[in-house]
């Protein structure tokens, strides 16, 4: 190991090459016999793969049996297309943002009022509210300013 890495790149792979070489050396000798006793069959074994081969070649030119695949095949080329489809759909129908409220800005104007009214307000203004609710006390009735009713002229 302490060899390896004191040689150069071009020794390194130089030394890669010749244990490629060392490895396939027997199966490269034993390949022309090899070849020689694959290419030695019987006349029957030719036969038979000529037949195939020609079998395969007349029924893929025979239109009868494309007119009958062709129809089978959009079939199903339809079907995974809807399947595809509905699954987008519904991927899409769990995304979808959900609806928004629409915003009524007089409601919306009602109820901050509303909140105001019940609110009792600060602390530091309850003595004038106190002061207020005196002063609305001691008025009389007929000037208070819940009972206006206009004077009847009768003639």
């Amino acid at each position: 190991m302490e060899i390896i890495r004191h040689l150069s790149h071009e020794e390194l792979s130089d030394l890669v090459i010749q244990s490629d070489q060392q490895a396939l050396r027997p199966l490269l000798d034993a390949l022309p016999e090899l070849a020689r006793t694959s290419a030695e069959r019987p006349e029957q074994f030719w036969q038979e793969q000529r037949v195939a081969v020609w079998s395969r070649i007349a029924r893929d030119r025979n239109p009868h049996d494309r007119k009958v695949r062709r129809p089978l095949v959009l079939a199903w080329s339809a079907l995974a297309a809807m399947i595809v489809l509905a699954g987008l759909m519904l991927d899409r129908a769990s995304v979808a943002p959900p609806p928004r409220a629409q915003v009524d800005p007089d409601h919306e104007l009602l109820l901050a009022v509303e909140r105001a009214v019940h609110n009792d307000g600060p602390a530091a203004l309850d003595p004038a509210a106190l002061l207020a609710e005196e002063m609305v006390q001691d008025l009389p009735t007929a000037h208070s300013p819940v009972h206006k009713k206009e004077p009847t002229h009768e003639n």
